[in-house]
């Protein structure tokens, strides 16, 4: 959570809300301090290893890929 403020690129936080592994305020902690951090996804109800298989999932990596990082090139 301390180096996170010094990453140079935009960064995409995705984060199950049931997470049983990594607590979901770990999740909310690394957005709050990445000035880098675009619009985040919490994937309500995900896990730790089942946030795949939500739909969203894939559709928020697509936006990050097609748009977010884009305007960064822009």
């Amino acid at each position: 959570i301390e180096k996170v403020s010094k990453i140079p690129s935009p960064v995409l936080i995705i984060h199950g809300t049931e997470d049983e592994v990594i607590d979901f305020s770990h999740g909310l902690a690394l957005f709050e301090r990445c000035p880098k951090a675009v619009e985040p996804l919490w994937v309500e109800g995900a896990g730790h290893n089942d946030i795949e298989l939500y739909s969203q999932y894939l559709e928020r990596l697509r936006r990050f890929i097609n748009q977010d990082l884009a305007a960064q090139h822009a």
